[in-house]
């Protein structure tokens, strides 16, 4: 079969001297795949042979699983001069290829038979069908009102899925109408009666008044009218009433305030070639993701503007890189349901890009320390020491993550000193005693006096033992930091600093400067005092 072509098994009825079942009405001609389910004779066929009330009828159904064209001719007279003959042609596509389209040009051409020759036949050959060729309709603009009704009509019912439409002319309207949108419609021309007509959508065309139609329909009507108008034809692969919204209107509704459109005119603009260009605007591509968020419908539309579009994905994507990183620099929870795919090395080139213009985080949230983690992780050099002003939830990131940790130390032993440095070392040691043991050998002992002495008045009687231990214990013992800058000034009362310096005096003393042995010495007695000594006698 060429291509553009549909091969159609055909049957021809009518009333001869000479037909298939004798004398008289009966079957002429028909082919040898011509199926028997559909009837091959006076008596099988059925409706599909009644005589046409009205002159000729002509039209396509589907039936049985495929598209039955179907023409009826009156003729004046039979072989034997009897009145009221008249000629049937059937056409049978069993792949459903026919059009209500192809069939009114196939009509138009005179491409059905209206008299028969010859003699009667079971071996008549398939008709080729060609598809038809879609022309641009010569339309003046005071004759597109008229037609506004009928293909509004047409069109709900349609979008609705079924239906019977009946309308006083076909004129234009199967060539205004996409091929995607109209290739399932039957077409009734000249006769009432559907002959068992399957299609969820049937067009009936005869002495019908206007149909009436719906506002949203009868103006996708005059807009597919004017255009065509114009020279200009909705393409036949738009198959959906969104895509068929998008090429009529996307473009005056993308000059529209988008959080004024609404969900359906928001479909219909991601859905338009034009939607890369809308998405481009950060206020269109931040409204299209916000309603897309909560609602299918934009979802996907979004979806699939993102995947078929670069230009789209590019501008959803630079609102979504903004809502998060402003949401780490605002210290907010970051609200982004990621529709552009965003990496981690997305993220972590953004916050890096931001942090080189200065920016600086107000607070270290759940969403902001992740991202620190991330970027480091990716091997991005974020500086820590004067990244915030929440010290306290930077040294808390630190202390629990391990690859922040790194971060921090190597940054520590290069970085130039600052009171930023100060701040987050008294932070840590507050955080963690043991951090002493790790920064002192890297830290000016005047800041560490300074970070033990801040850190010991916000702790418990328990974190200051424990950090007063530590420092006597460390590589830095020898200085007396222990008691002169843990104990005595952290604000306990006397008689817990004094349980705390005897149960430990002989490490506080040796980090103070005593020799060992009398540290060791004292220490015992403290720990261990002798008894009560014994009275005086009397003499």
């Amino acid at each position: 079969m060429a291509a553009g072509m549909t091969d159609c098994p055909q049957l021809v009825y009518t009333s001869a001297s000479r037909t298939l079942e004798g004398p008289g009405f009966g079957v002429f001609a028909m082919s040898r795949d011509w199926p028997s389910a559909l009837g091959t004779s006076r008596s099988t066929l059925g409706p599909f042979i009644g005589q046409p009330s009205d002159g000729a009828a002509y039209g396509v159904l589907a039936t049985h699983g495929g598209r039955l064209a179907y023409a009826k001719t009156p003729v004046e007279s039979d072989d034997f001069g009897r009145r009221g003959n008249y000629v049937v042609h059937l056409l049978w596509d069993a792949a459903g290829l026919l059009t209500a389209r192809d069939v009114l040009a196939l009509h138009r051409s005179g491409g059905f038979v209206s008299a028969v020759r010859g003699d009667p036949s079971r071996e008549a050959p398939p008709v080729r069908v060609p598809r038809a060729r879609r022309t641009t309709p010569s339309l003046a603009l005071d004759e597109i009102d008229p037609l506004v009704p009928s293909l509004a009509a047409l069109l709900a019912a349609v979008e609705s899925g079924g239906g019977a439409v009946r309308v006083p002319a076909v004129s234009v309207l199967l060539d205004v109408l996409p091929r995607g949108l109209g290739g399932a419609v039957s077409l009734h021309v000249g006769t009432a009666d559907p002959m068992g007509d399957t299609a969820t959508v049937a067009l009936l065309v005869g002495a019908y008044a206007e149909p009436a139609a719906d506002t949203t329909n009868c103006g996708r009507a005059r807009a597919l009218l004017e255009t065509a108008a114009k020279g200009e034809l909705c393409p036949d692969d738009v198959t959906r009433f969104d895509e068929l919204d998008a090429w009529l209107f996307a473009d005056a509704w993308m000059d529209l305030e988008p959080a004024a459109l609404t969900d359906s005119q928001l479909v219909a603009v991601l859905a338009s070639p034009g939607a890369g260009r809308w998405l481009a605007s950060a206020r269109a591509a931040s409204v299209a993701t916000a309603i897309a968020a909560e609602d299918r419908e934009v979802e996907a539309a979004l979806r699939s503007a993102i995947t078929r579009d670069a230009a789209a994905r590019a501008g959803v994507r630079s609102v979504e890189l903004g809502s998060v990183l402003k949401a780490v620099f605002d210290g907010i929870p970051a609200r982004t349901a990621d529709f552009s795919g965003l990496t981690q090395g997305d993220l972590a080139t953004a916050f890096l890009k931001e942090l080189g213009r200065g920016r600086r985080l107000p607070r270290v949230s759940p969403e902001a320390g992740l991202l620190i983690e991330q970027s480091l992780g990716l091997g991005h050099p974020i500086p820590l020491v004067g990244l915030t002003d929440d010290v306290e939830g930077l040294a808390g990131l630190v202390a629990r993550r391990p690859v922040v940790r790194e971060a921090l130390l190597r940054e520590w032993k290069t970085a130039t000193w600052s009171p930023a440095h100060d701040q987050l070392l008294a932070q840590l040691v507050l955080y963690d005693a043991e951090w002493f043991s790790t920064l002192a050998p890297l830290s000016p002992p005047s800041s560490l006096q300074t970070a033990l002495a801040w850190a010991a008045r916000q702790m418990s009687a328990r974190q200051v033992e424990r950090l007063a231990v530590t420092v006597a214990s460390s590589e830095m013992s020898g200085h007396g930091w222990a008691l002169r800058c843990v104990l005595f000034p952290c604000g306990l009362p006397a008689e817990e600093v004094a349980g705390i310096a005897a149960r430990h005096f002989e490490v506080f003393a040796r980090d103070d400067g005593w020799p060992r042995p009398l540290a060791r010495e004292t220490g015992a007695q403290l720990a261990h005092p002798p008894d009560d000594p014994p009275k005086r006698r009397r003499r």
